[in-house]
């Protein structure tokens, strides 16, 4: 694969973390419900911590797959960590005090520290980090 720059494999990380998220999210109402509406109108937690529905889980999935897409060069993964680092960062912010933006998303309790975290680790690699190239020996 060749040498690969850290802010995209940074990028390719939290791709990978936010697109799994994304499924897992989808898995848990469809082994406790069985009905299609209830997926798609109920919050429900993931794993216990976070409150998640369809549109968070959508989310999640673009994230990923942008994360994943955004890995194949230098200037994609930066600009991949500073507009999701970004906007990660206001939806923590936003999530410490509106608990349910706009009544469709659920942000409140643990999504805030876990927003705020990883919007400020993206962002540190796309704005402050500098562009370093890990080779594989």
């Amino acid at each position: 694969m060749g040498n690969r720059a850290v802010v995209q494999t940074v990028a390719l990380i939290f791709g990978v973390i936010y697109f799994l998220v994304g499924v897992l999210g989808f898995i848990g109402p469809l082994i406790g419900t069985s009905s299609f509406i209830t997926i798609t109108q109920d919050k429900h937690a993931l794993l216990g911590l976070a409150d998640i529905n369809l549109l968070h889980n959508l989310v999640h999935l673009a994230i990923g797959l942008a994360g994943l897409a955004a890995a194949s060069s230098v200037a994609n993964s930066r600009t991949f960590c500073q507009v999701v680092g970004v906007i990660l960062l206001i939806v923590g912010l936003l999530g410490v005090f509106v608990g349910n933006l706009f009544g469709i998303l659920p942000l409140a309790g643990f999504d805030i520290p876990l927003h705020l975290v990883t919007g400020a680790v993206l962002a540190y690699f796309g704005f402050a980090a500098t562009i370093s190239v890990r080779s594989r020996a």
